[in-house]
């Protein structure tokens, strides 16, 4: 896979959202425990590179000594277990307490829906559960004083997505698409529902499977 553009350099403190239809009636952005930073790495169309990229972000600053997570968002189609050698493993509770301890490897601590179901089994969830299944992910895992954790998004701009750009601050966005103009029309949108959230991307990556 050739990456057309460099992956971000910096991150910046979360953009407070100030638009009042969106804010309207929610709870506020909240940072994650012991997080202190967090990118959103996320594509409007599944395929795209997204996943590899997230993994790819993850492990580079693990090997620069930046203490790095990585959660997999994807509730229908988790890659993470797969990309990070961890499949077939399974979620335990951290001792003394009713959190989810995160799986560990290349030096980046890792949580997926993939942890807590059968690897053959499907997600055929809706409406709440899926929600529940999110909160769970977003709020019940025991990370370690991490300094940056890259949540790879699942593709769309469906209620889980909106969900998590809500309720999380965020410190930046990578987007990554294919260059085909059917998948370019919908990383507009997905660009769109970012900047109505107010929060920043800090680079567009578009991939390629051959150069």
């Amino acid at each position: 896979m050739c990456i057309h553009q460099g992956l971000p350099t910096r991150l910046k403190a979360p953009h407070p959202s100030t638009n009042p239809n969106i804010t309207k009636g929610l709870p506020p952005k909240r940072p994650i425990p012991n997080v202190r930073r967090v990118i959103a790495v996320y594509s409007a169309k599944g395929g795209v590179g997204k996943s590899t990229t997230s993994v790819n972000i993850a492990t580079s600053l693990a090997a620069k000594g930046i203490k790095t997570g990585i959660l997999d968002a994807d509730l229908f189609g988790p890659s993470i277990p797969i990309m990070m050698n961890l499949a077939g493993k399974e979620a335990l509770l951290a001792p003394k307490s009713n959190l989810l301890q995160p799986m560990t490897n290349y030096g980046v601590e890792c949580m997926s829906m993939g942890f807590l179901i059968d690897e053959n089994q499907p997600v055929v969830w809706r409406g709440m559960m899926v929600m529940k299944a999110i909160q769970q992910l977003l709020w019940q895992v025991k990370w370690s004083e991490l300094d940056v954790l890259v949540i790879d998004m699942p593709p769309g701009t469906g209620d889980t997505q909106i969900s998590i750009l809500q309720q999380v601050e965020l410190n930046g966005a990578v987007i990554v698409s294919t260059p085909q103009d059917v998948a370019l029309a919908d990383t507009k949108k997905g660009i769109s529902l970012f900047e109505k959230m107010n929060i920043e991307v800090e680079n567009q990556l578009v991939t390629s499977p051959m150069c």
